[in-house]
């Protein structure tokens, strides 16, 4: 599991405040592997919630190392997948790894994805209530890639709203892709509901969004995902 942090741009300097989690492959011949290249493999195969009780683990676990070891507790991001929220096992699988590692249900925040929304979404709100219920932090992810965002967003329990990547990736050069990052900030400051966007590579990406009123960012203009120890 490699570790992507997240800054406070909002600050008067940015502030690292949360990372997000996410996997990797070190194969033995084809070397280190994205998520694109087996994730899939996962998912066909039905062993992805395999994989997502692996990242939440060893999540937990690394959240508790720098705990004891640095005095600070570092929120976690990890992904819950389709498959994951519709476990029966779920709320027990989550209360026993945040129990094991001493934690509060806040330090391990879960990402759903937006076209997670669109099946079941009665059921799916609900499981997300009982888990917000218990303290877990919910976090919109892939914002904007599906067709019914803002029809949604009115009625599902959310904490945190991430942008796409593919609104910050030209927001330099096109204003119209500027102008819709405003949007959704102000929409989600009309909810309130803090905005992460994801992808920032550059300092002029970074200037835009704080001055639109984006709260939190991650991307390679502050690091690449990185393994705990980098971290």
């Amino acid at each position: 599991v490699y570790y992507q942090p997240k800054y406070d741009i909002q600050a008067e300097h940015p502030r690292l405040s949360s990372a997000e989690a996410l996997v990797r492959w070190r194969h033995p011949e084809l070397g280190l592997l994205s998520p694109a290249d087996f994730v899939p493999l996962f998912e066909q195969s039905g062993q992805i919630t395999e994989l997502d009780n692996y990242v939440w683990k060893e999540a937990a676990r690394q959240i508790a190392t720098w705990r004891s070891r640095h005095g600070v507790v570092m929120p976690v991001s990890v992904n819950l997948s389709r498959v994951d929220v519709f476990d029966p096992n779920l709320m027990e699988i989550l209360d026993g790894i945040i129990a094991r590692n001493e934690l509060q249900a806040g330090d391990l925040k879960l990402e759903v994805t937006e076209s997670a929304y669109t099946e079941n979404a009665e059921q799916l709100i609900q499981v997300i209530e009982e888990l917000r219920a218990k303290g877990y932090e919910i976090e919109m992810d892939d914002f904007g890639s599906g067709y019914s965002s803002l029809n949604m967003l009115s009625s599902m329990p959310i904490d945190v709203l991430k942008m796409d990547i593919a609104f910050i990736r030209n927001i330099e050069r096109n204003e119209k892709d500027f102008r819709l990052v405003e949007l959704i900030v102000d929409i989600a400051r009309s909810l309130k509901v803090p905005v992460i966007a994801e992808g920032v590579e550059t300092a002029g990406q970074l200037n835009l969004l704080r001055n639109a009123g984006c709260n939190l960012v991650q991307g390679y203009y502050f690091s690449a995902p990185l393994p705990p120890a980098e971290f």
